[in-house]
């Protein structure tokens, strides 16, 4: 397995040993490598820094370290960035017990949720679920009450530091999302909690009034049995039964990229023939886009068509007309990456940090049309495309 990356850079985000942009896929370096055969299962991108999760629940970091976001400092004199990616081994604060591997992981703005399952204290035995967190939380986005986590350096948590009393007893988390500056965590009896930003309604109009939300709060509303979410920068898509198109999203009224606007044919279940929307494979956010990658009713398996998306089209951020259908999609900040059938990458969006290849307008755009992807280097050794990832104006792509 192999991870390559571009586009934007800072901090050195991208792994690859200094902090300059690139616009075309280079391959990320490793403190440590991962086991060949532990595929990386899901990429977390915040502002600055980046984690990647592999099947086997091991966490790696990359990008700024100045608040401990990409896990423990060793020296404060050399580690405000890491340019490679280093596994995230953290002491639970409150047993001192090593926590190596993880369920899922998020990524806001400036700082990272890590879910582990770890043992119980006590003689009850057993195992529980804790949500350890990371870096900065200036809105509230790591689930602490901002006066308990301040520091002459800002709001900064220390690693291993849980969120205290959650999930509730006997519960478990199965899936995570976050914004610029919101989170939530999906529980395994369909309750959806969350923290961070309100006052968009992305935490839903029963918590819109506190504005900030600085522990962890039951979203009310949800229509059916949670199973997963994606977050934009101040909106939120909670998903139930993919197989039966659930899905609503949660934003302010005011609606001012179309975001609430669903299209008619995935949310009027009476419309027939190839208009009709049977359930959808996957979905994404950008941050001010929803992109469903669905399947027509006359197909049980396989996607019909490019992404049916909606939402704020000023530099190119929809997919063009022209897109072929995909096998997969990541969706970043203001840009989309898909893997085609043939094994070839497309980008389209905001590319000005190089994040959608080198062929971009004299405004760093890929409107109206999609580019693809040089995989000179990510196919050198006779190696396909397994995986992509897209973040704030970077670019990722996973090959065998």
């Amino acid at each position: 397995m192999n991870v390559f990356a571009f586009g934007s850079n800072g901090s050195g985000q991208l792994a690859l040993g200094h902090t300059e942009d690139v616009s075309t896929p280079t391959q990320c370096l490793f403190d440590e490598a991962p086991a060949t055969n532990d595929n990386i299962v899901h990429i977390a991108a915040g502002g600055n820094h980046t984690l990647l999760l592999t099947e086997r629940g091991c966490v790696y970091a990359a990008g700024c370290n100045t608040d401990a976001r990409c896990g423990p400092r060793i020296s404060d004199l050399t580690e405000e960035n890491l340019l490679s990616f280093r596994r995230v081994i953290l002491t639970d604060a409150a047993t001192r017990s090593r926590v190596d591997t993880f369920k899922c992981v998020s990524a806001t703005w400036e700082g990272s949720i890590l879910v582990a399952s770890v043992r119980k204290l006590g003689d009850l035995g057993g195992n529980e679920d804790k949500v350890f967190i990371m870096g900065s939380s200036p809105k509230g986005e790591l689930g602490l009450q901002l006066q308990a986590i301040s520091t002459p350096g800002g709001n900064m948590v220390q690693p291993g530091m849980t969120v205290p009393d959650f999930p509730p007893q006997g519960i478990n988390i199965i899936a995570l999302a976050s914004g610029m500056g919101h989170t939530l965590a999906v529980l395994s009896n369909g309750d959806v909690y969350g923290w961070g930003g309100s006052r968009k309604g992305q935490l839903g109009e029963s918590l819109k009034e506190q504005k900030i939300v600085w522990t962890p709060a039951k979203l009310e509303g949800i229509p059916f049995v949670a199973r997963s979410a994606v977050c934009g920068r101040e909106f939120s898509v909670v998903c139930g039964d993919r197989r039966r198109g659930e899905f609503v999203i949660l934003g302010d009224k005011g609606n001012r990229w179309g975001v609430l606007d669903v299209p008619t044919c995935l949310r009027d279940t009476s419309l027939g023939g190839d208009e009709r929307i049977k359930g959808f494979l996957d979905i994404g956010a950008s941050w001010h886009g929803v992109y469903i990658h669905a399947v027509s009713q006359n197909s049980s398996a396989e996607p019909t068509s490019a992404p049916i998306a909606w939402g704020r089209n000023d530099r190119g951020q929809l997919p063009p007309d022209n897109l072929p259908s995909p096998v997969k999609m990541a969706i970043g900040s203001e840009h989309a990456l898909v893997l085609m059938r043939d094994g070839a990458v497309a980008a389209f969006g905001w590319g000005e940090h190089g994040n959608c290849g080198p062929d971009t307008d004299e405004r760093g755009n890929v409107a109206g049309r999609y580019s693809l992807i040089p995989l000179d280097a990510v196919l050198a050794d006779g190696g396909r495309v397994i995986g992509l990832g897209a973040g704030c104006a970077t670019s990722w792509i996973v090959s065998e």
